[in-house]
């Protein structure tokens, strides 16, 4: 990181959770001596999870084997189950003999996965470049984080790309921000994370809905079709929280009623009712419907309205 003042990278916050010690204290001396003075190290997750909680750093970087946990805490940070940063630089360090655990790293959000062993030297590298040129973020129903399509993938999506904090670069720019205002640039992108969160409900909702209409067409009546009608039930139990979230308690209601009818479907999925498979040709419509019309309400709530 030596293109980076060092003084500016005095007040960077680092936390580092390895479990060997001889590894830990020699990432930690190559690190200060680089100009990084607030790096804390960890050798175990009780205590990097009490840290996180506490404070937010703007660094974390952690080995795969520090615990078996790791990968749900890190999925717990995007999610902002835990901490008061989700969008904290996250770099996990993984054993090069498991493509799953590099997927795992991965799907849990993390910036950047590296194989072990890892010199310092190219990690800090690695994070000096990407906290400059960090990608934006997206968001679906279960994952939270960087867009991992690569630049030249011309494929459509309809998923909304997100710029989210990254206090690490404002850190290196000389923009420290205080706990307050960290707190209500956080709380900005969370609405944004969470209205992102609605849209990829609902196509979720139209692709299921599609494949569990298919199956009742072609009389594909088995024990699939009744995990897809279960997984509907939990994406309208998602969206319901979700709209709680962003204060529209008529969404999240139609969600809820949605939910129950098609857990009574799900129930006796063998023989649905015509009304029952008709909910399922409405719902997605009912569920875009409602959350445009929420949007529209919205757009029109302008200061001179509210004041009327």
């Amino acid at each position: 990181m030596k293109k980076f003042d060092k003084d500016r990278l005095g007040e960077i916050d680092i936390y580092l959770g390895e479990p060997n010690e001889q590894v830990r204290e020699s990432m930690r001396a190559m690190m200060r001596g680089e100009g990084l003075r607030r790096t804390r190290t960890f050798a175990r997750m009780d205590d990097l999870l009490n840290a996180i909680k506490e404070a937010p750093p703007d660094i974390l970087i952690a080995a795969d084997d520090l615990d078996a946990t790791l990968f749900d805490m890190v999925r717990d940070v995007r999610h902002f189950k835990i901490g008061r940063n989700p969008f904290i630089f996250i770099t996990l360090m993984v054993k090069a003999d498991s493509d799953d655990t590099v997927k795992k790293a991965v799907l849990a959000g993390a910036d950047d996965v590296m194989i072990k062993p890892v010199a310092p030297g190219k990690m800090l590298d690695r994070i000096a470049h990407l906290t400059m040129n960090r990608s934006p973020f997206i968001v679906t129903t279960d994952y939270v984080g960087p867009e991992r399509r690569k630049s030249g993938d011309t494929r459509p999506s309809k998923i909304k790309l997100l710029t989210v904090v990254n206090s690490l670069k404002a850190k290196v720019e000389g923009n420290r921000m205080s706990m307050a205002e960290l707190g209500r640039a956080v709380e900005n992108c969370m609405n944004d994370v969470m209205a992102a969160r609605l849209d990829s409900h609902g196509l979720k909702l139209g692709w299921i809905c599609n494949l569990i209409l298919k199956a009742y067409e072609e009389k594909r009546i088995d024990k699939e079709l009744e995990e897809r009608l279960i997984i509907l039930v939990s994406v309208l139990e998602d969206a319901a929280r979700t709209a709680r979230v962003l204060g529209e308690p008529e969404l999240a209601q139609i969600c809820t009623q949605m939910a129950r009818q098609v857990e009574e479907m799900a129930e006796n999925y063998e023989n649905p009712t015509d009304a029952q498979q008709g909910t399922i040709r409405k719902l997605t419509k009912a569920f875009e419907l409602a959350k445009n019309a929420k949007a529209a309400s919205t757009a029109g709530d302008t200061p001179q309205a509210a004041a009327s």
